[in-house]
């Protein structure tokens, strides 16, 4: 029994030195969001991630967003994490691919008139729920440490009594911490 433990603690110190071994960068970025909901309603807004990077393909990704529509006065926020594969053949150009599981945020307020044209108080909604977001995209580096993100996401929304399916557009700077 002894033996045993002993190997499995020697194989864990060995596999963690070579983890340790490589060099580890952090990635963040910001940018616009446009998120479009599959009834025909686009909301305009922001997204921002942070992403540890384990190696040279896998990365560990959280992300936060936020967009809104002044049409019927709602906000979306989404706060998201998930692992993120990139693909860094080139120095310049890097496609990735992740798929974050979180939570979205739906605020709603409805006016409610009491007299004609002016509202009497604000009626507010609020959803959270449970949210998956496969997507991709390029990174595409003007220097070693700085460049442009342009990435597609699908989210599925899973709500009590139904479920609802957006597209999102992103674009935004990208910036690289840590030596590689």
């Amino acid at each position: 029994m002894s033996g045993r433990l002993f190997f499995a603690l020697l194989l864990v110190v060995a596999m963690g030195s070579t983890c340790f071994a490589q060099s580890t960068a952090f990635e963040g970025s910001f940018g616009y969001s446009f998120l479009r909901n599959f009834n025909n309603f686009n909301r305009h807004g922001w997204v921002g991630s942070a992403m540890g990077n384990v190696n040279d393909l896998l990365g560990i990704k959280g992300e936060v967003g936020g967009n809104y529509s002044d049409s019927i006065n709602s906000d979306s926020h989404s706060f998201l994490a998930g692992p993120q594969i990139t693909f860094r053949a080139t120095p310049v150009v890097t496609p990735w691919a992740h798929f974050l599981v979180g939570v979205q945020r739906n605020q709603t307020i409805f006016p409610i008139l009491t007299s004609p044209g002016t509202p009497a108080f604000l009626a507010t909604g609020t959803n959270s729920d449970f949210a998956l977001q496969p997507g991709g995209g390029i990174d595409y580096w003007f220097q070693p440490h700085l460049g442009l993100r342009l990435g597609a996401d699908y989210r599925r929304v899973f709500r009590e009594n139904r479920d609802l399916n957006y597209f999102r557009l992103q674009a935004g700077l990208v910036f690289r911490f840590g030596t590689r």
